[in-house]
This record gives C-alpha cells, sequence and structure tokens, in this order.
C-alpha cells in the first residue's frame, strides 16, 4: 500500500456510513434540544392549559384550543385523543420518529393510543378507552410540561405506556429550519463530524501498531 496513507485504508463505503450514522444521531439530539415554537408560545400553552375552563379528561378539546390560540389551528378538527394522528396528518403536520415523549422536540405534539386499539383491558380511564394528546410546552419558570386538557410534569397522561413512536411537527417548521434560540445545529453537525474523523483516524493507528506490516 506505498501509496495509502498511513496505517489501515477503511472501505469508502463503510467510512460514509459510519460518518452518516454519527450526523443522523447528532441531528436527532439537536432536535431534542431546540424548541418548533418560540418561548412565549410554550410558556401560553402551558399557562392555557391550567387556566381554561375545559374539564380534566377532555384532552382533545384542551389541545385544540391549544394550537388555534397558537395560531396552528389551520385544518384542524376535534377528536378523542387517539386520533389525533390521524387528524394533525390530515392538516400537514409531519410525524417524527421518536423514542421516549421525553426526547420528543419542544412544540411537537404526542399521541397516545386506547387499551383497546393495543390489545389491552381498558383500565378506566378516559386515556384507558380513548388514548391521548399532548403538547410539549414550557412552564413559566422554563420546566418541561406536557399540556392538554391539564399542564403534566409527566407525559401521557394515564396511558404513558400506549404512546405511537412519533412526535408531530406543526406545517413549514421544519426540523432544520427552527426558531433561533442559541443553538446552531449546523455547529453541532461539524463539531461531530471532525469527532467522526478523528476517531477513524486514531483507529487507524492503532490498527498500525499492532501490525507494522499493514502500510508497507
Amino acid at each position: 500500500m506505498a501509496n495509502g496513507i498511513r496505517g489501515v485504508l477503511w472501505p469508502p463505503m463503510l467510512v460514509r456510513c459510519a460518518l452518516a450514522t454519527v450526523l443522523f444521531v447528532s441531528a436527532a439530539v439537536a432536535a431534542e434540544r431546540v424548541p418548533l415554537l418560540t418561548r412565549t408560545t410554550l410558556v401560553a400553552a402551558a399557562v392555557e392549559s391550567a387556566t381554561d375552563n375545559i374539564g380534566s379528561g377532555w384532552c382533545g378539546r384542551g389541545m385544540l384550543s391549544i394550537l388555534k390560540n397558537a395560531g396552528l389551528g389551520k385544518g384542524l378538527a376535534g377528536g378523542n385523543g387517539q386520533d389525533w394522528e390521524l387528524i394533525l396528518s390530515k392538516a400537514g403536520w409531519k410525524p417524527l420518529r421518536c423514542s421516549s415523549p421525553h426526547r420528543a422536540p419542544l412544540g411537537s405534539v404526542l399521541v397516545y393510543l386506547g387499551d383497546g386499539k393495543v390489545g389491552k383491558r381498558p383500565r378506566g380511564t378516559p386515556g384507558g378507552y380513548y388514548g391521548h394528546v399532548e403538547m410539549v410546552a414550557l412552564g413559566p419558570t422554563g420546566q418541561r410540561l406536557y399540556v392538554s386538557d391539564n399542564p403534566r410534569v409527566a407525559p401521557g397522561g394515564t396511558v404513558p405506556d400506549n404512546f405511537t413512536g412519533r412526535a408531530w411537527v406543526p406545517p413549514g417548521r421544519a426540523i432544520w429550519k427552527l426558531p433561533n434560540v442559541g443553538e446552531d445545529i449546523e455547529s453541532i453537525l461539524q463539531e461531530r463530524k471532525a469527532l467522526a474523523l478523528k476517531y477513524f483516524k486514531r483507529t487507524e493507528q492503532e490498527l498500525a501498531s499492532l501490525n507494522p506490516a499493514i502500510g508497507q
């Protein structure tokens, strides 16, 4: 390998795949940290959830009211909590894969199915029968809250185990074009790319030290 780099020549396809994986994971982490809506809107959603006259158990009604008052009500209709993925989809909202409600972007909407939809015996709560819907918002002091019929510090209402695994993003709020809140996604991606390249360079050197014949 007289014309190769010192150490081991990694197959180009392997390097590209590894870099793509690092960048994807880094971008997902960045998306968790950056809100889709302004802080003012997120706090207003939490305040409305706590002060409106919508009773507990009416999450769909509360969600519709919050989104309309936030200027995001176009194309939306009322419905039970578990119906909201279809409602959002018809209104042009886009799903983002999400492993946990705790990792969902601020401003996204989360949906949970009723027990019957997932083959469970209903647990005797409104959520157990009809599912649940909520927005990830912020309290006045900056704490993360999950809001619809009520503001909650924990996600999912009475059915947190029935999360659909998707966070729904408002129309026109591409995950890479978020409000400026001090998080520079591009710089984060460049940082992760540099770390990945550094890792592969180090690995090449370690392999070369184990087998001095490599690269000669």
